[in-house]
Protein backbone atom coordinates (compact mmCIF):
# COMPACT_ATOMS: atom_id res chain seq x y z
CA UNK A 1 0.00 0.00 0.00
CA UNK A 2 2.89 2.38 0.78
CA UNK A 3 4.38 2.00 -2.71
CA UNK A 4 0.99 2.91 -4.24
CA UNK A 5 0.93 6.14 -2.20
CA UNK A 6 4.45 7.00 -3.35
CA UNK A 7 3.54 6.33 -6.98
CA UNK A 8 0.37 8.42 -6.63
CA UNK A 9 2.29 11.34 -5.13
CA UNK A 10 4.91 11.05 -7.89
CA UNK A 11 2.20 11.17 -10.58
CA UNK A 12 0.56 14.20 -8.95
CA UNK A 13 3.90 16.02 -8.81
CA UNK A 14 4.47 15.30 -12.51
CA UNK A 15 0.99 16.54 -13.42
CA UNK A 16 1.37 19.77 -11.48
CA UNK A 17 4.92 20.44 -12.65
CA UNK A 18 3.73 21.08 -16.22
CA UNK A 19 3.61 24.82 -15.71
CA UNK A 20 7.00 25.12 -13.98
CA UNK A 21 8.42 27.86 -16.18
CA UNK A 22 5.22 29.77 -16.76
CA UNK A 23 4.69 28.04 -20.11
CA UNK A 24 1.36 26.33 -20.35
CA UNK A 25 1.11 23.12 -22.27
CA UNK A 26 -0.79 23.15 -25.53
CA UNK A 27 -2.07 20.15 -27.42
CA UNK A 28 -3.43 19.31 -30.83
CA UNK A 29 -6.57 17.17 -30.63
CA UNK A 30 -7.49 14.28 -32.92
CA UNK A 31 -11.11 13.25 -32.42
CA UNK A 32 -12.14 9.65 -32.68
CA UNK A 33 -13.23 6.63 -30.71
CA UNK A 34 -11.67 4.07 -28.41
CA UNK A 35 -12.60 0.44 -28.99
CA UNK A 36 -12.12 -1.88 -26.01
CA UNK A 37 -9.94 -4.74 -27.27
CA UNK A 38 -9.25 -6.72 -24.10
CA UNK A 39 -10.13 -7.02 -20.43
CA UNK A 40 -8.02 -9.29 -18.21
CA UNK A 41 -7.03 -9.69 -14.59
CA UNK A 42 -4.67 -6.82 -13.78
CA UNK A 43 -1.04 -7.67 -12.94
CA UNK A 44 -0.45 -7.52 -9.18
CA UNK A 45 2.59 -5.24 -9.60
CA UNK A 46 0.57 -2.38 -11.15
CA UNK A 47 -1.52 0.34 -9.52
CA UNK A 48 -4.84 -1.42 -9.01
CA UNK A 49 -8.20 -0.97 -7.37
CA UNK A 50 -8.27 -3.34 -4.38
CA UNK A 51 -11.23 -5.49 -5.45
CA UNK A 52 -11.14 -7.46 -8.74
CA UNK A 53 -8.84 -5.10 -10.70
CA UNK A 54 -8.86 -5.40 -14.47
CA UNK A 55 -6.34 -4.44 -17.14
CA UNK A 56 -8.33 -2.86 -19.97
CA UNK A 57 -6.74 -2.17 -23.34
CA UNK A 58 -8.27 -0.03 -26.06
CA UNK A 59 -7.39 0.96 -29.59
CA UNK A 60 -7.88 4.58 -30.62
CA UNK A 61 -9.31 5.10 -34.10
CA UNK A 62 -9.37 8.69 -35.38
CA UNK A 63 -12.54 9.85 -37.14
CA UNK A 64 -10.34 10.68 -40.13
CA UNK A 65 -7.66 7.99 -40.29
CA UNK A 66 -5.52 10.12 -42.63
CA UNK A 67 -4.65 12.39 -39.66
CA UNK A 68 -2.27 9.66 -38.50
CA UNK A 69 0.08 11.10 -41.11
CA UNK A 70 0.00 14.37 -39.13
CA UNK A 71 0.85 12.83 -35.75
CA UNK A 72 3.76 14.55 -34.07
CA UNK A 73 4.59 11.36 -32.16
CA UNK A 74 4.15 8.83 -34.94
CA UNK A 75 5.79 6.05 -32.90
CA UNK A 76 3.37 6.53 -29.98
CA UNK A 77 0.91 3.68 -30.20
CA UNK A 78 -2.83 4.21 -30.57
CA UNK A 79 -3.29 1.20 -28.28
CA UNK A 80 -3.21 1.99 -24.58
CA UNK A 81 -4.53 0.98 -21.17
CA UNK A 82 -7.74 2.48 -19.87
CA UNK A 83 -7.05 3.61 -16.31
CA UNK A 84 -9.00 5.59 -13.77
CA UNK A 85 -8.00 8.36 -11.39
CA UNK A 86 -4.73 9.10 -13.16
CA UNK A 87 -3.28 5.62 -13.60
CA UNK A 88 -5.15 2.95 -11.63
CA UNK A 89 -6.51 -0.23 -13.18
CA UNK A 90 -10.28 -0.19 -12.56
CA UNK A 91 -12.33 -2.74 -10.67
CA UNK A 92 -14.73 -5.07 -12.47
CA UNK A 93 -17.57 -3.31 -10.65
CA UNK A 94 -16.48 0.04 -12.13
CA UNK A 95 -16.38 -1.50 -15.62
CA UNK A 96 -19.85 -2.99 -15.08
CA UNK A 97 -21.23 0.37 -13.93
CA UNK A 98 -20.23 1.96 -17.27
CA UNK A 99 -20.93 -1.13 -19.39
CA UNK A 100 -17.29 -1.30 -20.47
CA UNK A 101 -16.93 -4.58 -22.35
CA UNK A 102 -14.78 -5.92 -25.18
CA UNK A 103 -15.92 -4.44 -28.48
CA UNK A 104 -17.63 -1.43 -26.89
CA UNK A 105 -16.79 1.98 -28.40
CA UNK A 106 -16.41 5.29 -26.55
CA UNK A 107 -15.78 8.82 -27.78
CA UNK A 108 -12.13 9.62 -27.29
CA UNK A 109 -9.51 12.15 -28.36
CA UNK A 110 -5.80 11.65 -28.90
CA UNK A 111 -4.00 14.72 -27.52
CA UNK A 112 -0.44 15.49 -28.65
CA UNK A 113 1.67 18.19 -27.06
CA UNK A 114 2.68 21.16 -29.21
CA UNK A 115 4.09 23.42 -26.46
CA UNK A 116 5.36 22.92 -22.91
CA UNK A 117 6.81 20.08 -20.87
CA UNK A 118 3.76 17.97 -20.06
CA UNK A 119 2.79 14.46 -21.07
CA UNK A 120 3.57 14.12 -24.79
CA UNK A 121 0.49 12.07 -25.72
CA UNK A 122 -2.62 11.17 -23.77
CA UNK A 123 -6.09 9.89 -24.56
CA UNK A 124 -9.11 11.78 -23.31
CA UNK A 125 -12.39 9.89 -23.00
CA UNK A 126 -15.16 12.41 -23.53
CA UNK A 127 -18.30 10.34 -22.95
CA UNK A 128 -17.45 8.67 -19.63
CA UNK A 129 -15.92 9.84 -16.35
CA UNK A 130 -12.67 8.00 -15.60
CA UNK A 131 -11.89 10.16 -12.56
CA UNK A 132 -14.76 9.23 -10.29
CA UNK A 133 -14.20 9.87 -6.59
CA UNK A 134 -15.39 6.34 -5.78
CA UNK A 135 -13.97 4.74 -8.91
CA UNK A 136 -12.48 1.78 -7.06
CA UNK A 137 -15.74 0.73 -5.47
Amino acid sequence: MQIEKIISIFLIVILFSCNKRGVECSYVKYEGKAVIISIAVAPANESNCPLNPRKVLFAFIPNDTTVRNNYIFKNWSDTAALTINGGTNPSQLFLDSLDITVGKEFMCNRQEITQGNCTPVYFQFTGINLNEVNGCR
